[in-house]
């Protein structure tokens, strides 16, 4: 894939950047997107990048009853991660549990405006940009579970509010306008990901947009791409082929790095969640990860 001078210009020579988020960006898949982009393309650049994704966090510090343990939320963790990380950027991506799946409420829109206005302002005391996502979209046609009516006495992940993407549609639209106001940079994954599904399902009516919350790769790549565009103002013309499927040796060796890295750097700055991953101690996880690169580089080559 070729790049414009132009394009090279938006991409930094050295950034440590820091990912916090829900169990989506725990999966990490649009971050080791976004690594393969930049080890293939961009090889020179040092751009670290630190997922800290936490599986049911919330900024809001919402709680459902049915949840089997009290949702993590981020506040808990924040100023540690920071302070650990020392991240040039970070970039928040909250909201798809912070409504815990039910009918719009101003009380939980309130908490999650206020969860993200206090961790956008904790994040900038430490002088690093602010990058807001919108939260993806919540595709009811998709679920595992039976989308229930308004008025129910309680809802859940597997039994949501029947419009519960309308609910995380409000929040989107706030995240983009408080973003806006901030001066901060939004990425906007909600429109991008209803468009894909869209066609998705006009290819194929029974498609699943696996279980209406959590994106598969292909998912993540449209993710990958939004961040691209709206951060880096790059627009790709074709999807590299290791994009397209993860057979290849290359996004396998990407992939096994991230997954040293991811783990080491979750388990390190700690969490609530009561699923832990088994992680090397960070600083041995940093040097397995380095010992990776000629791999990568020799594969990337190849691809």
């Amino acid at each position: 894939m070729s790049h414009r001078t132009d394009d090279l210009l938006k991409v930094p020579d050295k950034k440590r950047i820091l990912f916090l988020g829900d169990s989506i960006t725990e999966n990490g898949a649009y971050i080791r997107y976004l690594d393969a982009f930049f080890l293939q393309h961009f090889p020179k650049r040092h751009l670290e990048l630190i997922n800290l994704g936490v599986g049911g966090e919330t900024a809001a510090g919402t709680h459902e009853n049915s949840h089997p343990f009290p949702r993590p939320c981020v506040h808990e963790r924040l100023e540690r991660a920071l302070a650990e990380s020392k991240p040039d950027w970070v970039f928040l991506c909250y909201g798809m549990n912070d409504g815990i799946y039910h009918p719009f409420s101003e009380e939980r829109f309130t908490l999650f405006r206020n969860g993200m206005i206090k961790a956008t302002e904790q994040v900038q005391r430490t002088g690093a940009r602010v990058i807001l996502m919108t939260p993806p979209p919540y595709d009811v046609l998709s679920i595992n579970g039976e989308a229930q009516p308004d008025g129910m006495p309680d809802y859940a992940f597997e039994t949501p509010y029947e419009d519960y993407n309308g609910v995380l549609g409000r929040f989107a639209d706030w995240v983009k306008r408080y973003g806006a106001e901030q001066g901060y940079t939004v990425v906007d994954l909600r429109e991008p990901l209803m468009s894909f599904i869209a066609m998705r399902r006009e290819a194929d009516p029974a498609y699943k947009y696996n279980d209406g919350v959590h994106p598969e790769d292909d998912g993540h790549w449209i993710m990958a791409k939004a961040i691209l565009r709206d951060v880096f103002h790059i627009v790709l013309e074709r999807t590299p082929e290791w994009a397209r499927s993860m057979d290849g040796a290359f996004i396998r060796a990407v992939s096994r790095r991230r997954d040293v890295l991811d783990a080491a750097w979750r388990e390190h700055v700690g969490h609530s969640s009561p699923y832990k991953f088994e992680a090397l101690p960070l600083e041995e996880a940093k040097d397995a990860a380095e010992s990776m690169l000629a791999e990568i580089a020799e594969a990337a080559q190849r691809s």
